[in-house]
């Protein structure tokens, strides 16, 4: 009962502050300015985004599938695509990130991997994720983050280079000794092309955001988009908020602030945003109604 408790009070906790930050943008909204904004929109751009979003679904999906190909593990695409849309679903309507994951985990050891390294499996994909967002980061905040204060600046490329320098030397330590198998996924040369995908799906993240921007009509050089977006994804995926709803929208109209943009642009850029996450969820929801078998 207890674990109920804190349960609900974490989701709780959620709806505060995802709502608390979206009633605190709307208070500042000009909302004649976020009228015009949304009747000029152009859907040509927006499906290309939605598109650009889909194709990098099924790279996570493939970067999962090679996870676990590294214990030897393999089974059809078409499984881990399933699983990760029911997991991504299921992560859009529940607080957090855990309910999703621990349904991805659970789909893996039906199909014959043990508990844990299903479970960490998941982990790793999601880490392969933030590595990506971080080697991104670490190729464009020395060019493109002078917009941002100094101090925050600094500090984000201190913990950028200090997490990639920790990632690679754990690495290249854990490879050099044998009898490895559970860790196997973070060791050369198991662990190339995972990062190579987590790398290519975080700019595939960055583009459709720049799509966005253009479906909005929105005059901004692309280039800040590779420092704003890999941000905006690290916090948006703190368990803090409904996924990542609020965090997003107030990230990036305090970043295109520090740029001279208007308020309302970086909120209906996180709303344009959300709404491909929505329909996203979509597929999931059909696979998990269809394929009960799964659950047996």
């Amino acid at each position: 009962m207890n674990q109920k408790i804190k349960s609900y009070l974490a989701f709780l906790l959620r709806l505060v502050i995802t709502f608390s930050i979206l009633f605190y943008l709307f208070q500042k909204t000009d909302f004649e300015k976020l009228k015009e904004i949304w009747q000029n929109i152009s859907f040509f751009y927006y499906f290309i985004a939605l598109g650009v979003f889909f194709s990098f679904q099924i790279l996570i999906a493939l970067r999962w599938k090679k996870i676990c190909l590294s214990w030897n593990f393999e089974d059809k695409l078409s499984f881990f695509l399933k699983a990760y849309f029911m997991g991504f679903s299921l992560n859009t309507v529940m607080p957090g990130i855990v309910g999703g994951d621990i349904l991805r985990s659970f789909l893996l050891t039906k199909r014959g991997l043990s508990w844990k390294k299903a479970s960490f499996s998941v982990i790793l994909d999601r880490g392969y994720g933030l590595l990506g967002i971080f080697i991104i980061l670490a190729l464009f905040l020395p060019f493109k983050g002078y917009f941002l204060p100094y101090s925050f600046l600094i500090f984000l490329e201190i913990l950028t280079y200090s997490l990639l320098i920790l990632y690679f030397s754990t690495s290249l330590f854990l490879s050099k000794r044998e009898g490895q198998d559970f860790l196997k996924p973070v060791c050369l040369p198991h662990n190339i092309f995972p990062i190579f995908l987590g790398f290519l799906i975080q700019i595939l993240f960055v583009f459709q955001f720049i799509f966005l921007a253009l479906a909005l009509r929105l005059n901004f050089q692309s280039e800040y988009f590779f420092v704003i977006i890999p941000v905006i994804s690290f916090l948006s995926a703190l368990p803090i908020s409904i996924a990542g709803l609020g965090i997003r929208e107030g990230s990036l109209s305090y970043f295109f602030s520090l740029l001279n943009y208007p308020l309302e642009y970086g909120l209906s850029l996180g709303l344009l945003g959300y709404s491909l996450i929505l329909i996203s969820a979509l597929p999931g929801l059909y696979f998990y109604l269809k394929e009960k078998s799964l659950w047996k």
